[in-house]
């Protein structure tokens, strides 16, 4: 599935980094996740 969002970044001008260094509990908290579902990396989507 990432090297499909990289991909799709290219070819539409954007750039984008796997970040596997995080705190998930913040994570899972921002991003609304339930207790039974854990982050496994970030993927930030921007202009160059």
């Amino acid at each position: 599935m990432s090297q499909n969002v990289y991909l799709q970044a290219v070819s539409l001008g954007l750039g984008t980094v796997t970040i596997g260094a995080f705190y998930d509990e913040d994570v899972k908290k921002v991003v609304g996740l339930p207790d039974n579902e854990q982050p496994l990396y970030l993927m930030p989507v921007g202009k160059p």
